[in-house]
Formats: structure tokens, C-alpha cells, sequence
């Protein structure tokens, strides 16, 4: 490893820890007087440091040196040889510990990041495989999934948005737009590709305590500044509302290349920046600028610097020590035994054609620039040939060995004919065994089709039973709670109009007894203490005498604070009551009390079902008495 190279890798390593540090110091300032996305952009220092190049500057000319040749005494080559054997003894010595801490500190580096991403490879088949697809928001895919706690974005070239499977259950709508407009904000500003530059960096720095401080420092600016650009673009008055998305939000996951809406160790630091007032576009523009000042001073000053050398060209008189000869080439031995090459294998010959039975005659005609036999004349010539009679008939006189010539021409014009014959019937018996193999595959998978297809037929078939037992089910179950609630209603109708009874009955008895107070009261000349404030009487026409005293006196009968309803008495003579019973008053008292009841039933601590029905019953009782009350 070059002296240049392990200089700039150190001093490399160095000011990113100092870089990182001041970041970590100045961060929190920064975002209370400039805004959390001005504290977010300082992490650029220590990334920027990371690709900055090596500064080279001119060196100052060298002062010439003046050397002075010695030659070499006789005895120099015994002191060189001494010299080598010191230097055999200290070769441990001599070995490159920079270049061995450069590969252990690459390797392991390089074991961090691949750890890193291959967990992080894994949660993202995990999501993708099981999640469902809910949404999308131009490229990026929105999924459902139990593997999440809270939203989270992930991808950086095929994005995505995961959230949990009671995201639509328990966010409100307003909730669940602030979650995704969040996620959105991460995938829109290039945070995830931020991260992925993070996480070299801190694989880099896996021995530096200041850079682990510092990754989860820069996560937690990230979050924060992402609040701040979703609060930017919908409002400061939706704070208390993004205030309880990020509540609900919290997940456990710390995968270093995604990002979820919110982790429980960040929880408080989010929250409390929601009660920041938002800071003016002055003081971000300003925080911007000096953010781009700091890092055009401060990288120039943490950059490694070099010189270049300038070296005089130097003459070299040393004679080159002459080359060894090349020692000649060994002969190589002659093999002891030539081997003949191998024959290659015959080809086997094609079965020869079997030739004629013994005994068959074979007849052949030729003829000889002919065009109608019959007219020409006829000679036949017998020939033996290979153990056959061969008749031969010509228009042509023929000698025997032109006979015999033109014989064994037909000869092997039908041995040809027949061995291509042959041939021909074994490429169509080779063809025909081809095509009942595809046609027996072809039945195969006819079979198979047709099997598929009732095996469709019987799932469609069983579907439509079970779906139109399970609507027979519905149904009948919903026939039952309407009976149910239909002779549930009938009994709190009848309870409702038996107590209405009663208590008619009962104020009925009471008004009786009052009304025979007041007339022995008024017998005795006792001044009548109850005063009927809203229902008047007059004694009849006939009745005049001084013993009707009681005459046009207003007397209250009220019931039961508990009853539904009032009964009225009136004083209907002079020695009697007559008591009339206001119907219209009883019925708008236990309307009253249902609408009371109904506002109880909402409030009450009990399943949701059954609150449910409880209002559905006071429903219809409240609907009866308002029919009575039409009717009346």
C-alpha cells in the first residue's frame, strides 16, 4: 500500500469523526433557530469530506546535493553479503501492517454492510410476498401487512409503502393522510437513497463509537425534517391531529435502509417539535447559506494535502550484468512402440433386398423409339437369371448378351426400387408410430383437460351450493332476530301499556281520595289547599246551593315522579268527583321518559351490539307513542 494512499485514508477517516461531531453539536442549535431541515442538511459535511480529493500543491525547489563518487573497496562484496543475512533475520520486520489493518478494516466493513442489507433484503421479500395490495400513489405501491407495526417506506428503485392491517380500522381518514403523505415525503426528498449513503459510511466507521452517535443522530433529523416538510404542505393547524398519527404510529423496526412513520425512542424529540413555532423563509435562507459557507471553509481545511516532488533526471553508468545462457532443451525420448491408429468403426451395410423366389417368371417389355407396340413387331426372349424365367419382349431383335445386359439392368433397377420401397414403408411406419404417440398424447392431455374441467365444474357447482346455503343461513338467521325483535317489541309495548295502566289506575285512586278530602274539606269550611294550576272545572248547571263550596276550584292531582303519565280530577259536583283521565298528557310523559331511556341506552358501558338494540327497541316504542299521539 502506496505511502500517498494510507495518508489520505487516515486523514480521511479523521475528519469525518471530526466533521460528524461538530454536526453532532451544532444540530440541535440549528434546528431551533433555523428549522429542523436545515439541521437535517448539515450531514452533508461528513459525506462531502468522504469524496473529497486530495489536494496537491507545489513543492519548494529542492537544494541540489553534490555527491562525491567512492569507489567501492575489494572487500565491499563480503560486507554485502553480510548484510543480506541481517536482513533474512528481521523479515517480520519487514512486512506491510498497513496494507494487512486496510484489509481487516475493509473486511469488516464489508460484513456490516451485507449484514445490513441482507436483513434489510429479507423484511422487504417478507412485506412484498404477504402484503396486499391497497393503493398507489403514482410509482410507488401501497401494501397491507401484518409485519408492520406502523407505516413504513421502503424501495428506492421499486418503492413501496407498507401499513399494518388495522391502518383503515383505527386511523380516521385524516390520520391515515398525514401517515402516507409522510411515508410519500421520504420516498419525494430521496431520504431512503440518503440512507443507503448512510449506511456505507457507517460501515466504514464500524470501530468509531462517533459515527454510530452520529447514524442515529441523522435518523432522527431525518424523521423531524420530514414533519417538518408534511406540516409545510398541510397546515400547522393539523398539528394535534399529526401529533396523534405519530401515537399511533410507533413501531419497533430499526432497518437502516427504511423508514417507518415513527420508533418509540424518537417519539418525544418528534412530538416536542411539533410545539415549535414554524420558523420564517428568512431564517431558512439564511440557515441554508451558511450551511454552504461552513462546508466550502471547512472541507478545504480537513482535506489531505500533498506535494509534488521535483526530481532532477540522474545518469546511470552501471553495466548491465550479463544474461546467462539458456540451457539447451532436453530431447524428448522416442516412444519404444509405434501403435497403429485404431480403425474406426464400420459402418453396418444396409440389409441387402431378398431377391426372387425360384420359380417366378418376370415379365418385361422394352421398347426401342416406340410409341404403339401393337403395331411394331414382337420378340420375346427367355433368360434364366438368378434362378427366375425372365421374359423379355422387344421390338428389337437382340443378341443374348444384349439380353442379358438389359436383364441384370432390371435386375438392379428393382433391387434399387424395392430397397427405396422399403425405406419408404419404414419412414411411414416410423411416421405413423410418431403420430399415434402424439395422438395418444394429445388424448392424454384431453383427458386431462376434460378431468380439470369437471373437477371446475363440481368447485363451481359446490361454491354455489355452500354460497346458497350460507344465503338460507343469512336469511333464516335474520328472519329469527326480526321474529326476536318483533315479539321483543311486543312485550316492552304490552310492559309499557300495563304500567301505563297501573299508574292511571293509581293516580286514579289517589285523585279519588283527594277529591273526597277536598269536599269534606269544603263542608267544613276549610279553606282548599291545592290549587289546580292548569285544568279548571265547573260544577253542573243544576247544582245551586250554599253546598257548593268546592265549585270552580282548581285541584292538582300529579303522580309518581317514576310514572308515564298524569292523571287529572276534577270536581264534577257538590258531593262527588268525577275523574277524567288526560290521555294526550299520559302519552307525551312516557314519551318523555322513552326519549330519557334512549339518551341512557347511548351512554351505557355495554357491548356495541347490544347498545344497538337497546336503541332500536326505544326506537320503536317512541315510534308507537308518536303514532297514538297522531292518532289521538
Amino acid at each position: 500500500m502506496s505511502g500517498e494512499m494510507s495518508q489520505w485514508v487516515w486523514d480521511t477517516m479523521l475528519s469525518m469523526t471530526i466533521l460528524m461531531a461538530l454536526v453532532l453539536l451544532l444540530r440541535k442549535p440549528v434546528s431551533h433557530f433555523f428549522g429542523p431541515n436545515i439541521a437535517y442538511l448539515l450531514w452533508i459535511l461528513p459525506v462531502a469530506r468522504l469524496f473529497m480529493p486530495t489536494l496537491t500543491l507545489e513543492a519548494p525547489a529542492p537544494v541540489e546535493n553534490v555527491s562525491t563518487f567512492i569507489p567501492s573497496p575489494v572487500g565491499a562484496e563480503l560486507l554485502t553479503s553480510g548484510s543480506t543475512a541481517a536482513a533474512s533475520s528481521s523479515a517480520l520486520a519487514s512486512l506491510d501492517w498497513m496494507l494487512i489493518g486496510l484489509i481487516l478494516w475493509l473486511g469488516c466493513a464489508g460484513l456490516l454492510f451485507i449484514s445490513k442489507l441482507a436483513s434489510y433484503m429479507q423484511f422487504r421479500e417478507d412485506i412484498v410476498a404477504d402484503g396486499r395490495l391497497v393503493g398507489r400513489h403514482g410509482n410507488i405501491k401501497i401494501l397491507e401487512t401484518a409485519a408492520v407495526g406502523g407505516p413504513l417506506a421502503f424501495g428506492v428503485i421499486e418503492k413501496y409503502i407498507a401499513v399494518p392491517t388495522n391502518f383503515f380500522r383505527d386511523y380516521a381518514p385524516r390520520e391515515r393522510e398525514l401517515a402516507l403523505e409522510h411515508e410519500i415525503a421520504h420516498h419525494e426528498s430521496g431520504d431512503l437513497a440518503a440512507n443507503f449513503i448512510g449506511l456505507i459510511i457507517l460501515s466504514l466507521h464500524w470501530f468509531n463509537p462517533v459515527a454510530w452517535f452520529a447514524w442515529i443522530a441523522f435518523r432522527q433529523d431525518q424523521e423531524t425534517a420530514c414533519d417538518a416538510r408534511v406540516l409545510a404542505q398541510s397546515g400547522h393547524d393539523v398539528r394535534a391531529v399529526y401529533g396523534r398519527t405519530i401515537a399511533k404510529s410507533v413501531s419497533g423496526h430499526r432497518l437502516g435502509l427504511a423508514s417507518p412513520l415513527n420508533q418509540k425512542d424518537k417519539i418525544k424529540g418528534r412530538l416536542k417539535m411539533l410545539g415549535q413555532a414554524e420558523k420564517s423563509s428568512f431564517r431558512r435562507r439564511l440557515g441554508s447559506g451558511l450551511v454552504a459557507i461552513g462546508a466550502f471553509m471547512a472541507l478545504p481545511l480537513t482535506a489531505t494535502v500533498t506535494y509534488a516532488e521535483q526530481l532532477d533526471p540522474v545518469d546511470l553508468a552501471v553495466p548491465l550484468a550479463p544474461v546467462a545462457p539458456i540451457a539447451p532443451a532436453v530431447p524428448v525420448a522416442p516412444s519404444s512402440v509405434n501403435l497403429p491408429e485404431a480403425p474406426a468403426a464400420a459402418i453396418a451395410p444396409t440389409a441387402p433386398v431378398a431377391p426372387w423366389a425360384e420359380g417366378d417368371e418376370v415379365h418385361i417389355t422394352m421398347l426401342h423409339g416406340s410409341k404403339d407396340f401393337k403395331k411394331d413387331k414382337k420378340y420375346v426372349h427367355r433368360i434364366k437369371h438368378n434362378g427366375r424365367t425372365v421374359v423379355l419382349r422387344t421390338n428389337k431383335k437382340l443378341s443374348k448378351a444384349d439380353i442379358r445386359e438389359m436383364v441384370a439392368e432390371a435386375e438392379e433397377s428393382r433391387l434399387e426400387a424395392d430397397a427405396e420401397l422399403r425405406e419408404h414403408e419404414l419412414e411411414m411406419a416410423e411416421h405413423q408410430r410418431e403420430m399415434k404417440e402424439e395422438q395418444r398424447e394429445i388424448e392424454m392431455e384431453m383427458r386431462e383437460l376434460e378431468q380439470e374441467k369437471a373437477e371446475a365444474r363440481r368447485e363451481a357447482q359446490w361454491e354455489m351450493r355452500e354460497s346458497q346455503r350460507e344465503a338460507e343461513r343469512s336469511v333464516r338467521e335474520a328472519e329469527r332476530e326480526a321474529r326476536s325483535a318483533i315479539r321483543e317489541a311486543k312485550r316492552e309495548a304490552r310492559s309499557a301499556l300495563r304500567e301505563a295502566q297501573r299508574e292511571a289506575k293509581a293516580a286514579a285512586r289517589e285523585a279519588q281520595r283527594e277529591a273526597k278530602a277536598a269536599a269534606r274539606e269544603a263542608q267544613l269550611d276549610i279553606k282548599p289547599a291545592a290549587i289546580m294550576s292548569t285544568i279548571s272545572y265547573s260544577t253542573s248547571n243544576k247544582i245551586n246551593g250554599p253546598d257548593c263550596i268546592a265549585m270552580n276550584k282548581k285541584i292538582a292531582m300529579n303522580g309518581r315522579s317514576d310514572l308515564s303519565g298524569q292523571a287529572w280530577a276534577a270536581v264534577a259536583g257538590c258531593g262527588g268527583f268525577e275523574v277524567k283521565i288526560d290521555k294526550v298528557a299520559l302519552l307525551k310523559v312516557a314519551l318523555e321518559g322513552l326519549k330519557k331511556g334512549r339518551a341512557e341506552a347511548v351512554k351505557c358501558n355495554d357491548s356495541k351490539a347490544d347498545r344497538a338494540k337497546k336503541i332500536r327497541e326505544f326506537d320503536r316504542s317512541i315510534a308507537k307513542v308518536k303514532k297514538q299521539l297522531s292518532m289521538t
